[in-house]
């Protein structure tokens, strides 16, 4: 009788952050993914858990009271002889430069709060380049076969940089036969460029160097070229075999990531828009309008957000169905966004409420123009597949500084004007705070023959 087969490990993920919230959505997460979960909230805890228990991965947060995240990742590296891929979340891109996270040993990085289907990608991903590389470790002729049924690119080289081995997908990727390879220096065949860059001369095995004989390298989102001379977007780690205290050779392992890039930009694209108008949508508004507000608060210049609320759509609606509604929507979309330049955003919030974030205006007389327009706009009727359908448009004026001092007061004044838009009978604009009278009055908008409710 066969003895039943056990079910494989689950791999263990050290979790370090100070926000109890964060530990618990991704506690949450990542177990349900079939992880375990070990949780520290600073370094010093982290590292009394390190010393008790191995785990697979650390995921951690850059920015930890006491000791810090890049500290942290450096004392791991140091202190471990085989230390877990470090994964870190960070506040924003620009808040560490790249360099700065790889001396520290960081082998990847995401945006923080983290998009959970990302990090499960990065985690899975660095999970799996992390066990080639162990197994790495015993490289022989007998493992050859297992190492060709690989999806990554695995290449061994000996203490001189000579390539002994390449499995059958890096042949693949580079576009190289084995007898072409084998025996040729890696920095003949190897040839990669940083993001931006159109020199392929970057160093892939620095632990050559006699120099820097414990240097791995790990290069995200580079591009590497192929025999050809045709280029792909490829993810590399390389790191040396060290024996006895000798460098005896060296092992990298890439892979194309073409397909994992453009899941990413879709996944970024289906977060900051909507899905029927594929405008930008609030998430994307929110993002947007503090970094517009901070530049123009530099450039010393007025910004208008105009909340744009439709006139009778819930009767095209209720009428002809949501078909037809969507279709308006779409159409209504399209038109604001003939009203405006290019350096302004015409999003939409949800339901039938649209926002124009007007970059290009420098005065509150541009963005009443650019109003009135909109109203003119969606005044004419919309032909839905033959069927006629009339709306029209209330919208709020707020102005940076003169009406709001940060982003949610500039949201909240030219919704509360749009309202009072809609109290003065629809189909016009207002100014928020503007009580009626003056040079900056509000006024209807004034169609060319009346359109009935």
């Amino acid at each position: 009788m066969s003895c039943p087969q056990s079910d494989p490990p689950r791999p263990l993920i050290l979790v370090v952050s100070g926000e109890r919230s964060l530990h618990t959505v991704l506690r949450g997460f990542l177990e349900g993914e079939g992880f375990l979960i070990m949780a520290a909230e600073d370094g010093a805890s982290a590292l009394a858990l390190l010393q008790r228990q191995a785990v697979d991965m650390v995921l951690l947060d850059l920015h930890l009271s006491g000791m810090s995240g890049r500290e942290l990742c450096l004392t791991i590296n140091r202190q471990m002889a085989e230390p877990p891929p470090l994964l870190v979340m960070i506040e924003r891109y620009q808040d560490v430069e790249a360099h700065q996270l790889h001396e520290a040993g960081v082998a990847d990085y995401v945006r923080k709060p983290p998009h959970l289907p990302v990090l499960l990608q990065r985690i899975r991903t660095l999970l799996r380049a992390q066990q080639t590389c162990r197994a790495l470790g015993l490289l022989t002729q007998k493992y050859e076969m297992i190492l060709d049924t690989v999806d990554s690119g695995i290449c061994g080289v000996d203490c001189h940089g000579l390539i002994a081995y390449m499995n059958q997908a890096g042949r693949h990727l580079l576009g190289y036969t084995t007898d072409e390879l084998l025996g040729r220096h890696c920095r003949e065949i190897f040839h990669i460029a940083l993001a931006g860059s159109e020199s392929f001369e970057e160093n892939c095995f620095p632990f050559l160097d006699s120099d820097q004989e414990d240097a791995p390298a790990h290069f995200n989102e580079a591009r590497m070229e192929r025999r050809d001379g045709s280029t792909f977007l490829a993810e590399l780690r390389s790191a040396p075999l060290i024996l006895d205290g000798r460098l005896t050779g060296g092992v990298a392992v890439f892979q194309d990531i073409t397909e994992r890039q453009k899941a990413e930009q879709l996944i970024r694209h289906m977060a900051n828009h909507d899905a029927l108008t594929n405008l930008p949508n609030r998430n994307h508004l929110l993002a947007r309008l503090p970094q517009a507000i901070c530049l123009a608060r530099r450039q010393e210049r007025p910004l208008f957000l105009l909340f744009i609320d439709l006139d009778r759509f819930k009767p095209v609606n209720d009428l002809h169905g949501h078909a037809v509604g969507d279709e308006v929507l779409i159409q209504v979309g399209k038109r604001l966004k003939s009203a405006v330049r290019t350096a302004d955003s015409v999003c939409r919030l949800g339901g039938d409420e649209f926002v124009i974030l007007l970059e290009s205006a420098s005065s509150l007389h541009g963005a009443i123009m650019v109003a009135e327009r909109a109203i003119e706009l969606l005044n004419q009727p919309v032909d839905v597949h033959g069927l006629c359908c009339s709306i029209g448009a209330s919208i709020g004026i707020a102005a940076y500084p003169d009406n709001a001092a940060t982003a949610d007061e500039l949201l909240r004044h030219a919704d509360q004007a749009m309202y009072e838009a809609k109290k003065m009978g629809r189909n016009c604009w207002r100014l928020y705070g503007d009580q009626g009278g003056g040079r900056n009055a509000a006024r209807p908008f004034r169609p060319a023959a009346p359109l009935p409710e």
